[in-house]
């Protein structure tokens, strides 16, 4: 590890300007995608066979979607065949949520950093509880709205957008108004709306509906921000990060095609009413990037109403400003406090990801939501 190096690399995130430019199929955003790709959270499966459920769901939904088979039977022997093929949406540029599992054909978000020429995707958000595939149940409902989302709604909001929308301002006022932009996003989500002109009225109901919309943006932005700092020679700066339910992977930034895999984590807090008994899957989805640049859980501190609910859970560290040692330095953008630039090497006393708990079952969805530990390096 240089140190040095590491300076550098937090130089290139902090100079990072994330601006959402476009919404589109994925096939246009994401050069050489192939309509029989699948693309999913975090690292590499060990073998198709071994997918948790929720993952599982989620991949069925996504063949159904992509027209690449008609159930579940269809959809694993694809996979066993290899005519259904899954890849890590991080490899591809993309950032996907908790479970959800995107393709080709599916709208998404385009952000990109003017200053590096770095570009990120995330695909658009899935709609509100309880149908969300994000959340790994098997739902009609849910597979219904990206149905509309890629046959109409997805079009209206792409001519709609008004665009670039520069994201760190976004950003900024979140965290100054409540939220840690990872479990909480209720100020950022209160601009989403002026980012769009007229719209017709299915997509202003989805928008209205999506309360998380806004999530995705985060996502795409935070990792636009890591992919900044990217190639950084002999750096050793997180600038990628997932779980898939089973493991949970990040990269650095002297090495940013490669994978440092470890087994994935239980997130750790309160579980919703009427989940008791339920076991919560082990870290999944993208959105970890969140917390690798330093928001999330690093900034519980900020956002007390979610601190609250969480405070009989996790260590007090992560109300105090402990929760950002492991990070390099500051943000000249965000207010004061926040540091971003996860290096694994240096002194931590807690780190960790904010997520949603997702039912290791596959069947009830959301069942609460904690910190999932950051595994050891």
């Amino acid at each position: 590890m240089s140190t040095t190096a590491n300076l550098a690399a937090h130089a290139a995130l902090v100079a990072a300007t994330p601006e959402l430019t476009r919404i589109a199929p994925l096939c246009d955003l994401v050069a050489g995608l192939d309509e029989a790709t699948l693309l999913h959270a975090g690292p590499p499966f060990q073998s198709v066979d071994d997918l948790p459920a929720p993952m599982r769901n989620a991949v069925v939904a996504a063949a159904r979607h992509e027209a690449l088979a008609p159930d579940e039977a269809g959809t694993l022997a694809g996979l066993r065949a290899g005519t259904i093929r899954l890849m890590p949406a991080q490899d591809a540029g993309i950032v996907t949520p908790l479970a959800f599992v995107a393709g080709a054909t599916m709208f998404g978000l385009e952000v990109v950093d003017p200053v590096s020429g770095v570009r990120r995707v995330a695909p658009l958000n899935d709609g509100p509880l309880p149908h969300a595939l994000r959340f790994g149940a098997d739902s009609a409902a849910g597979l219904a709205l990206l149905h509309d989302l890629t046959e109409g709604i997805g079009d209206a909001l792409a001519a709609a957008l008004q665009g670039p929308v520069p994201l760190l301002p976004v950003l900024a006022a979140g965290l100054s108004r409540g939220d840690d932009l990872h479990g909480r996003v209720e100020a950022a989500q209160s601009f989403v709306r002026g980012w769009f002109g007229p719209l017709p009225a299915p997509a202003e109901a989805y928008l209205k509906a999506a309360n998380q919309f806004v999530l995705n943006a985060i996502m795409a932005a935070a990792a636009t921000m890591l992919g900044a700092a990217a190639g950084t020679p002999d750096a050793t700066l997180v600038v990628a990060a997932g779980g898939n339910g089973r493991d949970f992977g990040w990269k650095v930034a002297s090495a940013p095609d490669a994978w440092v895999v470890r087994p994935a984590q239980e997130p750790i807090g309160p579980l919703l009413p009427g989940a008791a008994g339920r076991t919560p899957l082990p870290a999944i989805g993208d959105s970890a990037v969140i917390d690798a640049v330093g928001f999330g859980a690093a900034c519980l501190r900020f956002a007390p109403d979610l601190g609250a609910a969480l405070a009989d859970h996790v260590d007090p560290a992560f109300f105090t400003d402990k929760a950002h040692l492991p990070f390099v330095g500051p943000h000249p953008g965000l207010p004061e406090g926040v540091r971003v630039g996860l290096d694994l090497g240096r002194e931590r006393i807690c780190l960790g990801v904010m997520l949603g708990m997702v039912e290791s079952a596959g069947h009830a969805g959301l069942i609460g939501r904690g910190i999932a530990p950051w595994p050891a390096p």
